[in-house]
C-alpha cells in the first residue's frame, strides 16, 4: 500500500462504514466536566468587637489589599505563545482557551501530540457552542492518540474509546509533513463528532413508503420500516476540507467530495457551509437544499450511492446521479439559470471531470464535455513555479491529485500538494495560485512547506493555577440515543 502511495503521491483514505457508522453508534456519549477559573480572592471579615482589645482603645485592623484579578487575555496568550499560537488563532475567546489549555495539559494520554491538539483551538473557537463546552472539554480531557498498525488504513477516529490511531509507517515513509496530515484530518473527525455534545441526530432515513426522514425523529415501530440511510459526502469530505483550509492549505485526499464541497461554497457561501458541516445534522440539512432544489428522495438516494464511489468506477450507472448534475441544478435553484456563463462555477465542475462518471446518463452530458480544469500547460507553469522558487532545476515533482479549485482565507484559488517524484520525495509543498478564469492567467503563486506545528516541552506549559468553581446553570446534555450499531469509526 506504502509503495503504491509513494509511486502516485497520493494519499489513500480507505474509508469502511463511515457515515452509518458515525450516525448510528449506540454508545451514548456521556459525561461532564467542572470547568475551571480563577476565582476571586476570598476575604475574611471581623466585627468591631472582635477587634477590641481589653482595656484599649477600639481599633479596627486595615481591610487586607485585594490581589489582583488575573487578565485573561495576558494569562491566554503566555500560553499561546508558548505552544505556537497567534493572538488571531484565539478569536478573542481567551477564557475558554484557557479552560482548553488546562483540558488539554490533564490529559496523560496526549504525551507527544499535545501541539497538535493545542493547534485545533481555531477550530473550537469557530464553532463550539457554549452549551456543549462540559461535554466537549470532557472528551478533550480523555482523548487518546496512539500510534498503531492499522490494518491497511493511514488512521482512524474511534469514537467508543475516544481514541485515534495512526499507521507509525506513515511517518518513517512519508515524512513529518503527511503524517501531519493525516493526524488533522482524524482529529477533525473528533471535533466533527464531538462539538455537538451528546447529540447524534445526523441520520436520514428513505423509508419503505419512499419518503426520508430524520432517523430520531422515528418511532420503535417506524424504525423497522427503514429501507435505506443516506450517506453523503459531508464526514470525509468535509474533514478533509477543514483540514486543509486551518493547517495543510491543500486537500489531498478524497479529491472528489472535497471540490464537490467547493462547488457548494460558491453557490451558498462560505459561512452557511461551515455551519452545516459543523452542526449535528449535516446530511439532514443537505437533503433539505436538494429537496428545495426539486429532487425527488430517489434522486437524493441515486446521489448518496453515487458519492460513496467517488474514487472508483461507478458499478450501477443507472442508479447514480452525476454530482457535476446536482451542483448545476442547485445553482439554477439558488443562483440563476446561467450557470453555463459563469466561468469560475465551469471551472469547478471541470475540476470534478473524471472517467468514472462517464457512464452516467444526465442531460447536461454534452455540457460536461466542453468542461475544462487545470489543463497540462497550466501544471507545466506551476512545476516551473516550483523549480524557481526552490532553486532545485534538476528534480521532478508531482502532485498528490491534480491542482484544482480551494476556498484560502475566503477567497477561491487554485491549490495543490506537490512533492519530488525521485530524491527527497517526503519534501511536500502546498502551492496557492491566483486563476484568472476567463482568461485562464496564473498569477501571484505562493508556496507553504510547513504545517506540523513545532514540539515543546510538555511539562513545561505555563497553564494559570485554576480551581474549581461552583456548579453554574450552564446547559448539561443529555445522552440521545438514534443508534442502531456498536461503535463509530472513522478510518483514514
Amino acid at each position: 500500500m506504502f509503495g503504491k502511495r509513494i509511486r502516485e503521491l497520493s494519499v489513500k483514505f480507505e474509508c469502511a462504514a463511515l457515515i452509518a457508522a458515525l450516525t448510528l453508534g449506540t454508545t451514548a456519549l456521556s459525561g461532564c466536566t467542572k470547568y475551571y477559573r480563577t476565582l476571586p480572592t476570598q476575604h475574611t471579615h471581623m466585627t468591631t468587637d472582635e477587634l477590641t482589645k481589653p482595656g484599649s482603645p477600639t481599633e479596627a485592623s486595615p481591610t487586607p489589599t485585594p490581589s489582583p484579578t488575573p487578565d485573561p487575555k495576558k494569562e491566554a496568550m503566555k500560553v499561546a505563545e508558548f505552544v505556537g499560537l497567534t493572538e488571531d488563532d484565539l478569536r478573542g475567546k481567551y477564557e475558554l482557551f484557557e479552560r482548553y489549555a488546562v483540558a488539554v495539559s490533564e490529559n496523560p494520554n496526549l504525551e507527544g501530540y499535545k501541539a497538535y491538539v493545542f493547534h485545533l483551538f481555531p477550530v473550537i473557537a469557530d464553532y463550539l457552542k457554549p452549551e456543549n463546552e462540559k461535554f466537549f472539554f470532557e472528551k478533550v480531557r480523555s482523548l487518546k492518540i496512539v500510534e498503531n498498525h492499522t490494518d491497511g488504513v493511514d488512521g482512524q477516529y474511534i469514537r467508543e474509546d475516544n481514541k485515534i490511531e495512526i499507521e507509525p509507517d506513515l511517518k518513517t515513509l512519508m515524512g513529518e509533513d503527511l503524517f501531519s496530515s493525516v493526524l488533522y484530518h482524524e482529529m477533525m473527525h473528533f471535533i466533527d463528532i464531538n462539538i455537538n455534545g451528546d447529540i447524534i441526530d445526523d441520520v436520514v432515513a428513505y423509508m419503505s413508503d419512499g419518503t426520508l426522514r430524520k432517523y430520531g425523529d422515528l418511532d420503535y415501530a417506524e424504525r423497522s420500516w427503514v429501507k435505506e440511510y443516506i450517506r453523503t459526502y459531508f464526514t470525509e469530505g468535509g474533514c478533509e476540507m477543514y483540514t486543509a483550509e486551518y493547517f495543510t492549505v491543500s486537500p489531498n485526499a478524497y479529491l472528489m467530495r472535497v471540490r464537490f464541497m467547493v462547488g457548494l461554497k460558491f453557490i451558498f457561501g462560505n459561512d452557511r457551509i461551515n455551519k452545516m458541516f459543523f452542526d449535528s445534522d449535516s446530511d439532514w440539512q443537505f437533503v433539505q437544499l436538494m429537496v428545495d432544489a426539486g429532487f425527488t428522495a430517489e434522486e437524493i438516494v441515486k446521489f448518496s450511492r453515487t458519492m460513496q464511489q467517488t474514487d472508483i468506477e461507478i458499478k450501477d450507472p443507472k442508479n447514480a446521479i452525476d454530482p457535476r448534475e446536482v451542483l448545476i441544478r442547485l445553482y439554477i435553484k439558488n443562483v440563476g439559470p446561467d450557470y453555463d456563463k459563469d466561468m469560475a462555477f465551469c471551472f469547478i465542475l471541470g475540476s470534478m471531470n473524471g472517467d468514472h462518471f462517464g457512464k452516467i446518463d444526465s442531460e447536461y452530458k454534452k455540457f460536461y464535455s466542453k468542461l475544462k480544469g487545470i489543463e497540462q500547460l497550466e501544471v507545466y507553469q506551476i512545476w516551473g513555479f516550483i523549480t524557481s522558487e526552490t532553486g532545485d532545476y534538476e528534480t521532478k515533482w508531482g502532485f498528490a491529485g491534480m491542482p484544482g479549485p480551494f476556498y484560502v482565507d475566503g477567497e477561491l484559488k487554485v491549490v495543490a500538494t506537490s512533492a519530488p517524484l525521485e530524491g527527497d520525495i517526503k519534501d511536500y509543498k502546498t502551492v496557492i495560485v491566483e486563476f484568472n478564469y476567463e482568461t485562464r492567467e496564473l498569477s501571484n503563486f505562493k508556496l507553504f512547506d510547513k504545517w506540523a506545528p513545532d514540539l515543546f516541552d510538555e511539562t513545561l506549559i505555563p497553564v494559570p493555577d485554576m480551581v474549581e468553581p461552583t456548579e453554574t446553570s450552564s446547559t448539561d446534555t443529555s445522552a440521545t440515543d438514534t443508534s442502531g450499531t456498536d461503535q463509530t469509526t472513522e478510518t483514514t
